[in-house]
């Protein structure tokens, strides 16, 4: 696209602002004369049959009008074929956003606060909850009005239709209520949120949080002052104990000061007048940040590609945060439920071998994918030379954050750690700028180190740069076809184990695990010795090594090997069922559990057999 061409009856004036996954570009409607904001939505697939749904879906939802809402008015393709592009039409609001260091008066947040309270009760009352009310999605305009933006996360609820079945929960970890972690956002979910913001937006801080994501509401600022009482009652654990965003509103309406004291607020990049943007002749540096983390949900209100509707926060690259929220827990799912995964997505779909490709690596004559070496995170591709594997290349997702390291690059939205080679491997971890609690990392392992074709690092260079082309065009792909319904991926290894099985281990909290990717890898470490009991889940070929012997616990299948893992340990894995791969490969899924640190003459695999038959005892049936 250039500027001055037309999409639909709007000229193009000026951009592209990057912004997210789509560009953004300032537009006049011809027909009215009205400067408009048009953000690009990009659609799985440009047939017309998905832009029908895209284009009935926003032009109901731009039937909905409110003073205090930012407006979505059309949805236009432009051009035909595999060449056809998408466009949302938004209303080109100027003004500032409230994502800035401000500290205001109580009563100028109240007044602000009933507002956007007003904006939430009318789509309260059409079943529309936004999800992500923030100080960042709220702008003011010249004349001192509050605007709500960003529908690119609103849900239906009560049953409400929709076109499009709902797909992931986005939301901002400072400002979410504990509910929407869990992916069931509610009215009352914004309610929470729009108290987190009112109490940011006094205090420059987000409402401290302990456990399970609740607000400490002991510790709520008194800098809140006649705010103190409803902000308790709208950061209130349950969502039934919170007031309504109409009942919200008639609080605020009465503490709410006149608005002559409202602060200078810097110019958001997307909302600046047409004729500033000319004058600066670029998008000015220290734009607005989108922090969200996604949660598995239901019912997006848009197609989750184009779900965009908003005159702000679209001009900078989109920047994923962890689910912390600064009180330095991690969130605790359910058993059997899965961590949330940022940047990754749902840990059972995100697809470990969509960011590998064997056609990538020339210099070796065989480079084969394999799907199912190691746990349900990891993919490796095997370099052969005369069918012997001279290097192992894998990408496993991980649950932590990027190591420390001295040398990083950034590519795109991605951060690369690299380290020098190790021995026999090259280690590279990555992750989306910003992003906490989630990376991946790619290895490359010298099977036959005699035999190598090149230096690891550059292989493991050359698989790195394929990774961040994936991750700079979006979320991780998702797995085809997907697990099985019987597949130890649906469970969390954590809960294979309880404090009567893990009593025996002495010095080990069975409360306190150290928790891998998917929850498929569960650690436990004695305070009083040297013992660690690691359970993970396992697919492939069972082991044949020397010394190995088979076993029956609780009529599964099971292999002990002493010694796997150094003096003193012992692995004894589990079999859960047997499958056929889509190589047409026979394989097995299995508990794998691994004892150490119980020294020579610990007789480790005593014990490690004894705790892996508990695990067999807690399996579900295949």
């Amino acid at each position: 696209m250039r500027r001055g061409e037309k999409v639909g009856k709007y000229r193009l004036t000026k951009g592209p602002v990057e912004g997210g996954r789509g560009a953004v570009w300032f537009a006049v409607d011809t027909e009215l004369g009205r400067s408009v904001v048009l953000k690009r939505a990009l659609l799985e697939d440009s047939g017309q049959a998905d832009f029908d749904e895209l284009l009935a879906e926003a032009r109901a939802l731009a039937k909905f009008s409110h003073p205090n809402v930012v407006t979505l008015y059309d949805a236009v393709r432009a051009g035909k074929g595999r060449n056809a592009t998408f466009w949302l039409v938004m209303e080109h609001v100027t003004g500032g956003s409230l994502d800035v260091p401000v500290k205001m008066a109580p009563e100028l947040a109240a007044h602000i606060g009933a507002q956007i309270a007003a904006a939430l009760a009318a789509l309260h009352d059409k079943g529309i909850v936004h999800c992500d009310v923030k100080p960042g999605n709220i702008v003011i305009t010249p004349d001192r009005v509050a605007k709500l933006t960003d529908f690119g996360a609103a849900y239906r609820v009560d049953g409400s239709e929709t076109i499009t079945p709902n797909g992931p929960v986005s939301l901002t970890p400072f400002f979410a209520a504990p509910e929407a972690f869990r992916g069931a956002p509610e009215r009352a979910s914004d309610v929470f949120s729009l108290g987190a913001t009112m109490h940011w937006l006094v205090t420059g801080t987000p409402p401290l949080r302990g456990a399970g994501r609740v607000v400490r509401l002991e510790a709520i600022s008194p800098q809140v002052g006649p705010l103190g009482g409803l902000l308790t009652a709208m950061l209130q654990r349950d969502p039934g104990a919170r007031p309504t965003a109409a009942e919200a509103l008639a609080a605020l309406t009465d503490i709410a000061g006149p608005p002559d004291q409202f602060p200078t607020l810097p110019t958001a990049p997307s909302t600046m007048p047409y004729t500033d943007v000319l004058t600066r002749g670029q998008i000015p540096a220290g734009g607005l940040t989108r922090r969200t983390a996604t949660l598995v949900g239901r019912r997006p209100l848009l197609l989750a590609c184009a779900a965009a509707v908003t005159a702000l926060a679209i001009a900078v690259p989109f920047t994923v945060m962890s689910l912390g929220d600064g009180s330095g827990d991690k969130a605790t799912p359910a058993p059997g439920k899965p961590a949330a995964a940022g940047f990754i997505g749902d840990p059972r779909t995100a697809d470990p071998c969509a960011l590998l490709k064997p056609t990538v690596f020339h210099r070796y004559e065989v480079a084969e994918l394999k799907r199912d070496e190691g746990n349900f995170n990891r993919c490796d591709v095997n370099l052969k030379e005369r069918d012997e594997e001279v290097v192992d290349v894998r990408v496993e997702l991980d649950a932590d954050s990027l190591p420390e390291a001295v040398k990083r690059k950034t590519r795109g939205r991605v951060t690369v750690v690299e380290r020098a080679a190790e021995g026999d491997e090259c280690v590279r971890a990555m992750a989306v700028t910003g992003a906490r609690d989630n990376s991946l990392r790619i290895t490359a392992v010298a099977r036959q180190p005699a035999e190598i074709k090149q230096p690891l690092c550059d292989t493991a260079d050359i698989a790195t740069r394929f990774a961040v082309n994936v991750l700079n065009r979006g979320e991780i792909p998702r797995r085809s076809p997907s697990f099985p319904s019987n597949s130890l991926a649906h469970q969390d290894a954590c809960t294979l184990l309880d404090v009567k099985a893990l009593e025996k281990v002495p010095g080990i909290d069975a409360r306190d695990p150290d928790v891998g990717f998917g929850r498929w890898d569960c650690q436990w470490k004695s305070t009083t010795n040297e013992l660690e009991v690691d359970l993970r889940f396992d697919q492939g070929n069972l082991p044949s090594d020397k010394g190995a012997r088979s076993t029956k616990l609780s009529d599964h299948q099971a292999i002990v090997l002493p010694e796997d893992e150094g003096p003193g340990s012992c692995r004894v894995e589990v079999v859960h069922r047997d499958y056929t791969g889509l190589d047409r490969v026979q394989g097995t899924e299995r508990v794998a559990l691994v004892l150490k640190g119980a020294g020579p003459k610990g007789r480790p695999c005593e014990l490690a057999t004894d705790l892996a038959g508990s695990a067999a005892a807690a399996l579900p049936p295949a």
